[in-house]
């Protein structure tokens, strides 16, 4: 009997101690990521801000948008967009404050609940983890290496992200500059009743800001394997803090 359980004692301790050296092989990548894009400075609640244009794709119809976006982490985060259909101009506009979300569009004004607000609250949280520092700081994430795919020709360094009640977040950087290229998740597929698909955002460009640090640039999503977001975005800024007011109940 005491033969058994020294033996299940040192194997219970090699895992842990894989385990650590797993978390910290993960934590590593995150840091070279971080320090690639200059963000070392920006903490765990970061708050940023930028604008985008681009393309939705809906099914046959490509709806183009321009639009501005304000984040403030954790689970803060405002979209103003410009949506043409079919030659119309229709203004989107959406909150989220923490565990309550409201939407607005051509006047009709709705608060988000059910399938749509866990949607949108795992956006949120999507927001979060790509500002990559919160993941080097913060209780609750757990980081783990996993292996690399090719991500616009180049190899990547991949990392999990798993966080209680949250969607894991597969991350893929960089083998070489260290950056962020790839990101891949589970979400609830608004366009298609609530369904699960996967989402696979590619970042295909980086560039310096006039903050002298890095931010990504050009982008397109992905969902179940069907081309839905192109995005050029443009801007980027970290503040200290977004206006509070930009957070509050749409009226």
């Amino acid at each position: 009997m005491r033969t058994t359980l020294a033996v299940l004692t040192a194997v219970l301790a090699v895992g842990v101690v894989r385990a650590d050296d797993d978390a910290a092989k993960a934590k590593a990548v995150v840091e070279k990521a971080v320090k690639a894009a200059g963000w070392e400075k920006n903490g765990a609640n970061v708050s940023k801000t930028w604008t985008d244009k681009g393309a939705l794709h809906l099914g046959e119809n490509k709806l183009e948008y321009t639009g501005e976006w304000w984040f403030s982490g954790p689970d803060k985060y405002r979209f103003e967009v410009k949506v043409n259909f079919g030659g119309t101009d229709v203004t989107v506009t959406a909150v989220t404050n923490g565990e309550k979300s409201w939407q607005s569009a051509a006047d009709q004004l709705e608060t988000v609940t059910g399938d749509k607000l866990e949607y949108t609250r795992d956006q949120v949280y999507f927001q979060w983890v790509y500002t990559l520092t919160p993941l080097l700081t913060e209780k609750g994430f757990t980081l783990k290496p996993i292996d690399g795919v090719k991500v616009n020709g180049n190899e990547t360094t991949g990392v999990e992200v798993t966080h209680k009640d949250r969607p894991t977040v597969k991350l893929y950087f960089d083998a070489k500059t260290g950056l962020l290229s790839k990101a891949e998740t589970k979400v609830k597929n608004e366009i298609d009743d609530w369904k699960e698909a996967t989402d696979e955002l590619v970042i295909s460009e980086w560039k310096e800001g006039a903050d002298k640090k890095k931010h990504p640039t050009k982008s397109t999503l992905t969902r179940g394997g069907t081309l839905f977001v192109e995005s050029e975005q443009s801007g980027h800024k970290f503040v200290d803090k977004v206006d509070e007011k930009l957070f509050a109940e749409l009226k």
